[in-house]
């Protein structure tokens, strides 16, 4: 059935017409319009921190516009990161406030009933009975029960106990609980941020299905390139573009402009360079790009055209800059000279002199005028190439020791079955598996964060690991990033590789709490601090989450030049269709007595390439 069960067909549209948000002084959202009609699905892509989540939640009505408006369907809902329960709500719970309208429908139609039983001949009750079976055929109610198990079993969560606490529940589990919480409700317009975060193969199908599907209209926040290609309509792309740098709002206080862009009241000496600007100049207007045949690919091509383009005219404007400054310095210290000497030997060359000093004077005055009119015209400074630090650097030497770890036998009682692997030097291996199955515990236990209950791992002399968590937490939310950057990696290398030269955080963001960041933002951080000092053995959970397209894109390029070790959990179906090392899948760990096997590791991708080869291989794994 679809699984947007209402029978009547959505006709009012999303509409959202000149939207800007600021918090405080910093502007996240300029002038955003759109329309998303039934049957739409749009893809909402953007740099980390370019306000994608904000403007889904002035959509959902969950945050007000500074200017524009907003005209939504009256049944609009958002997908909630956290439940809005205490920890002690059973799923049950969670499941009737979904179900809300449905259920309420039904007990109206019994207590209809009660009313017609009660005195057949009263009209009026007959009439409420009928009105109550009519809206409870719109809302679906007769199909509840197998919509509550088609939904929970797609999102993986069939075998959870309804009387389950939410608060005993993990990450993973609540935010599907969430999902399939929305899904339930089946609201005319689907407002969603960062959908398959969370979701394994299996439940991302049925996502795709379900999204496809749905009768009324469709915007999504995502990093996944896979459902982009195969579920957007349309995509709305918030990136920043080639602006004139005097439309940015730091760059038009600098200038002494109002935000609207009126032009310069007064300009001060120096403004030239303070109006480069640090503005990222995204969440500038949205740009809509239709579906086409090669979906995200082509559209990656796309932008990265762009860019190129954007950079090509910044660096012909700075030479422009550069030449017209240096003419006007010459300029006028042609004419200064000329008009020094005074003696009488020099007299009768005076006209001379003077004619030439008006002439080097027209020319600073139009050099000037000239410079004047192309600081004002001029794109704003493109966003800097990303840098990993010793990550992407192949002339890096590698570890001697061909063998870097091996990992006998592990085991975690209840959330992983022992699971054995060796890591190679320079090796490449991609952990896969459903949810449940124990990848981030696994990696957890190589990383020496978590204690195993049975195996062992030995890690080589002089060899180092460090994690990449699928979540980032910081104990010190008010710390800034900068500070917390520092306090990481000591003064001596934060200096060395500034938080700021690594392209991951805007300069503007330096400054802010941690806590104030958004998700993408703090993943980004704490990228920054892993890859100034790259380990030996890097481990990366789910590396995709959070982060933009841009910044998936160009750290998987960099890891493919790595002289370390790269071992990697996820779910990203485009990073796993496109991996070029040893794939390694695991199962859940079964229940003692279940009489399932126990030997759930699978290599089912293993390249012959002797220096990546894995150590060891778990009895009765096969390839």
């Amino acid at each position: 059935m679809p699984h947007s069960s209402l029978t009547h067909t959505p006709t009012r549209p999303l509409v959202i017409d000149g939207v800007s948000r600021s918090f405080g002084d910093r502007r996240v959202l300029s002038d955003i319009s759109f329309t998303a009609s039934p049957g739409d699905r749009l893809a909402l892509i953007g740099e980390n921190g370019t306000g994608k989540s904000t403007l889904l939640r002035i959509a959902a009505g969950l945050d007000t516009a500074d200017a524009g408006s907003v005209s939504r369907p009256p049944r609009t809902g958002m997908l909630a990161q956290e439940l809005p329960f205490p920890a002690t709500t059973p799923v049950r719970a969670v499941l009737d406030d979904a179900l809300a309208e449905p259920l309420a429908a039904l007990a109206d139609i019994e207590r209809a009933a009660a009313g017609v039983a009660a005195d057949p001949s009263d009209d009026a009750s007959a009439e409420l009975y009928s009105a109550a079976l009519d809206r409870a055929e719109l809302l679906g109610a007769w199909q509840i029960e197998p919509r509550v198990a088609a939904v929970l079993s797609g999102l993986s969560l069939g075998a959870v106990p309804h009387d389950r606490p939410i608060g005993e529940l993990s990450g993973g589990e609540r935010v599907r609980l969430a999902l399939a919480a929305l899904l339930l409700a089946a609201p005319d317009a689907l407002l969603l941020d960062e959908p398959s975060n969370h979701l394994d193969d299996a439940a991302i199908a049925y996502l795709e299905s379900v999204l496809t599907d749905w009768r009324g209209l469709v915007v999504f926040a995502s990093h996944d390139r896979t459902l982009i290609d195969r579920v957007a309509t349309r995509v709305l792309d918030l990136d920043p573009r080639a602006l004139r740098s005097t439309e940015l709002a730091d760059a038009a206080s600098f200038l002494g402009q109002d935000p609207a862009g009126a032009e310069p009241a007064a300009k001060d000496q120096g403004a030239t360079e303070r109006a480069t600007t640090d503005d990222p100049g995204a969440g500038m207007g949205v740009r809509v790009h239709g579906t086409r045949p090669g979906g995200y690919s082509a559209l990656r091509a796309e932008r990265a055209a762009e860019l190129r383009r954007w950079r090509d005219r910044y660096a012909a404007e700075q030479r422009s800059i550069a030449d017209l400054t240096h003419e006007i310095e010459v300029g006028s210290r042609e004419v200064n000279r000329k008009h020094e000497s005074k003696s009488e030997s020099r007299i009768s060359k005076k006209f001379y002199s003077d004619k030439d000093s008006r002439v080097t004077a027209r020319r600073a005055r139009n050099a000037t005028v000239r410079l004047e009119t192309l600081e004002l015209d001029r794109v704003r400074r493109p966003p800097e190439p990303l840098r990993f630090a010793g990550i992407g650097d192949p002339d890096e030497p590698r570890a001697d020791t061909p063998t870097l770890l091996e990992a006998t036998d592990l085991s975690v009682h209840g959330r992983l079955a022992p699971v054995s692997l060796g890591v190679s030097a320079g090796g490449r291996i991609l952990i896969t598996g459903p949810n449940g199955s124990g990848k981030s515990t696994l990696l957890r236990v190589m990383a020496g964060e978590l204690a195993a209950d049975g195996g062992v791992v030995t890690l080589a002399d002089g060899m180092s690991c460090a994690l990449l968590h699928q979540e980032t937490t910081f104990v010190d939310p008010s710390r800034t990033a900068e500070a917390w950057y520092f306090a990481t990696l000591g003064a001596d290398l934060a200096e060395e590789r500034p938080l700021a030269g690594a392209g991951l955080l805007s300069r503007r963001d330096l400054g802010r709490p941690v806590g104030q960041l958004s998700i993408g933002q703090q993943r980004r951080v704490a990228l920054a601090a892993l890859v100034a000092r790259p380990p030996e053995i890097l481990l990366l959970d789910e590396p995709s989450n959070h982060l933009s397209l841009a910044l998936v894109d160009e750290l998987e390029e960099a890891l493919s030049t790595f002289a370390g070790a790269v071992v990697i959990a996820s779910h990203d179906r485009w990073l796993r269709e496109r991996w070029a090392g040893h794939e390694l899948r695991i199962s859940p760990a079964q229940p003692a007595g279940s009489g399932h096997s126990t030997a759930p590791v699978q290599w089912i991708r293993d390249l012959p390439d002797a220096g990546h080869q894995p150590v060891t291989r778990p009895e009765g794994a096969h390839r």
